[in-house]
């Protein structure tokens, strides 16, 4: 029987010529941003059904992966409850439901009340994420908000209990949010309809059941964030770079304004200016302000200055600038001041009195891992929380050998105990070993991987790499979250790969030097380093030429396309998931999401050196015909609002048309459910990931 031969579908080609600093750029496939364009959904249904016949003969391997990646999603993972006023709160998932539901029980004893369902909200069946779930002092309501789309359009709600009824609905684009000492006045984050970015803080008065924008941001570079301190005395605004992820939540503001959180209806005053020049993250202990400062160095030190003039004349240190020491988290406890310290990839806890004198220092036995204080309510935009009157300190330790741990701390009498470790059924973390490698990058600096393999795994093996390297954001090994996912990794690692995380610079691993040194006019020092952690892997003997897979999702998708681009013979493939394929163009177009904050990161176009500089690495304007590439596996999301269909759709059809066989070993899917981080629970959710390393598994066999 004649063997059927497959074409991969190969859109019509419409060139646009521009003409930017006397370069002369043809794009082909710019119509396909028209989403209301039959012809765009044809060609997106075309690639998906050449995707699923090109990997027709992986069928049965993936149907294996499916098998052994749902078993170890049926983790038993127990969180402590969530301690705020005089509940505790919980989730219980029932057994045939989507979802977990949240319950709260009283602290002094009583019985269990059911909160909020969220199997009850139209939609969830199909796709459901929390933003945030914040309790207010009292009890008498729950704000939380959701988003049934992966549109990342988070819906607001507020429930007043024990009625279970929604006493306030509000627009959606809600980010971060707040309830003030009173339980009646509850502040968030809002997005304009015209921007990705909060730039607006809105006050809901339940009582006069109206709501109003109390401080907005016009700074296009920067948006802003509401949070409450640990203390519950102070409400905080803080005004953060838009590209800035060094720290989420606890990162340096530009700006910071305060107000009592007793005196919700009041003044907002302004404690530290953005003309100081430096950036600060504000708490409150006792009778004075607490500041971590990067003002003597970019590993931060701690001061402290009265509340009635927090000026930098009035500032006493605490804790001094120590080089290669990052302060990533500072958590105040009315007798204890607890900082989340990494010194090289290793984090520890350390305890302070009010003299600054450590009392004690917590050090996990992982090489490197997450690391988390408090118990958070998991949302995108929840913030870990902890009583503030207490002894007790309960952190998280989870990495690429350990499943999530709960412990918590005596901080009085120094005693431990473990609260709850998570089962993944049929693991054995004595079966693995984790180790960090030391590449060196091409001007002497030291490029650290995380990597994971099987104690038995024969030297020289294949290799997945995963990157981002973009925003200061870290990535740090952990067993369920993105991006290790050792719950569906396990079946790599079981089949001799080996997998790393590769803290490349642009990203915030050793804090903001670490990202200055690849931003800009220096932004392919990402990709050089990726590709010198590669090369060291093999001289070092941890990989085989030839059988190193690099992955990136988003701006670390368009780190794995650069770097293929610039060494094709290192890689064996290539995933891009929703990649930021085509930089330039994004940053020309201003109603693109992040366009003008991504200008920090990359660099401005509209600027002839940098234009230049991003011509030689932007993906989507380095495709020729004469540049043959890596077998590649590209993802796209119809309702992504990050990085929207068309950049990885238009660089699919770019880098077919310019190959002079259609590249037929490239193939590209874009889910019609689920957004930029993918579907949110269900089968769905294994046959992603299993699709995944079917495709890697094809490439080495």
């Amino acid at each position: 029987m004649e063997e059927r031969i497959l074409h991969p579908p190969l859109p019509r080609a419409e060139a646009r010529i521009r003409v930017l600093h006397e370069d002369v750029t043809i794009d082909n496939f710019g119509w396909l941003r028209d989403r209301d364009n039959n012809d765009v959904m044809e060609y997106l249904k075309a690639e998906n059904t050449y995707a699923e016949q090109a990997t027709a003969h992986l069928v049965e391997i993936k149907q294996q992966l499916i098998v052994e990646i749902e078993r170890r999603k049926l983790a038993d993972v127990r969180h402590p409850p969530l301690t705020v006023g005089p509940f505790e709160y919980f989730r219980i998932h029932e057994h045939g439901l989507p979802h977990p539901a949240w319950w709260r029980r009283p602290v002094a004893g009583g019985p269990n009340e059911l909160v909020l369902d969220p199997n009850t909200i139209p939609g969830a069946v199909a796709f459901y994420t929390l933003g945030i779930f914040e309790p207010s002092d009292d009890g008498r309501y729950v704000a939380y908000s959701f988003d049934v789309v992966g549109n990342e359009g988070y819906e607001l709600r507020v429930l007043e209990l024990p009625s279970g009824r929604n006493v306030w609905r509000g627009p959606g684009r809600v980010g971060q949010a707040t309830w003030a000492a009173d339980s009646q006045s509850f502040f968030f984050s809002q997005e304009r309809s015209d921007r990705r970015q909060h730039d607006r803080i809105v006050r809901l008065d339940l009582a006069a059941s109206k709501s109003e924008v109390v401080f907005e941001e016009g700074n296009e570079r920067l948006e802003v964030l509401v949070r409450r301190s640990d203390s519950g005395a102070w409400l905080f605004i803080d005004v953060i770079s838009g590209c800035d992820n060094t720290l989420p939540v606890h990162r340096g503001a530009t700006e910071v304004w305060c107000l009592a959180s007793n005196n919700p209806r009041g003044r907002w005053r302004r404690i530290v200016a953005r003309d100081l020049g430096h950036k600060i993250y504000a708490e409150h202990w006792n009778d004075r302000f607490l500041f971590r400062v990067d003002d003597n160095g970019p590993d931060w030190r701690m001061v402290s200055a009265p509340i009635d003039d927090p000026s930098p004349s009035q500032w006493n240190e605490i804790i001094p600038h120590r080089a290669g020491v990052t302060v990533e988290e500072v958590h105040v406890f009315d007798q204890n001041l607890v900082f989340v310290e990494r010194e090289n990839l290793k984090p520890r806890l350390v305890l302070y009195e009010q003299s600054g004198q450590a009392r004690s220092v917590i050090v996990s036995e992982e090489s490197t891992c997450t690391l988390k204080v408090g118990v958070s309510a998991g949302g995108s935009y929840s913030v870990a929380g902890h009583p503030y009157c207490t002894s007790r300190l309960i952190y998280s330790v989870s990495s690429f050998i350990k499943p999530d741990t709960f412990t918590e701390f005596d901080m009085e009498s120094g005693r431990s105990e473990i609260l709850s470790q998570a089962h993944v059924p049929g693991y054995d973390a004595s079966q693995y070993v984790m180790t960090i490698v030391m590449a060196d990058a091409e001007d002497g600096a030291q490029v650290p991987i995380s990597l994971i393999a099987r104690r038995d795994r024969l030297p020289d093996g294949p290799v997945l790499l995963n990157v981002y390297g973009c925003y200061g954001t870290t990535r740090w090994p952990s067993f369920f979250t993105a991006p290790s996912c050792l719950d569906e990794r396990l079946s790599l690692l079981d089949r001799g790969f080996a997998f790393g995380i590769v803290h490349v610079r642009g990203g915030g691993e050793f804090g903001h030097r670490w990202h200055d040194a690849a931003s800009r006019n220096q932004k392919a020092v990402t990709y050089k380093d990726l590709i010198r952690s590669a090369e060291a892997l093999v001289e070092q003997g941890y990989a085989a030429r030839d059988e190193i897979i690099i992955e990136g999702k988003s701006a670390g998708g368009g780190t794995v396309l650069a770097a293929a681009a610039l060494r094709p013979d290192l890689f064996r493939a290539v995933i891009a998931e929703v990649p930021l394929a085509d930089i330039i163009d994004t940053e020309l177009d201003f109603n693109m999401p992040f366009a003008f904050a991504e200008t920090a990161e990359y660099g401005d176009p509209r600027i002839p050196d940098e234009y230049s500089y991003m011509r030689t690495y932007d993906p989507y304007y380095n495709l020729g015909a004469g540049k043959p590439l890596p077998p590649t596996y590209i993802e796209a999301a119809l309702d992504d609002s990050q990085v929207l269909y068309h950049q990885p759709a238009r660089y699919v059809a770019q880098r077919r048309c310019c190959a002079i066989d259609s590249d037929p070993a490239l193939i590209f899917r874009t889910r019609t459910l689920g957004g930029h981080f993918g579907f949110s629970h269900g089968p769905a959710v294994a046959e992603e990931a299993a699709f995944r390393q079917a495709w890697i598994l094809g490439q080495i066999i």
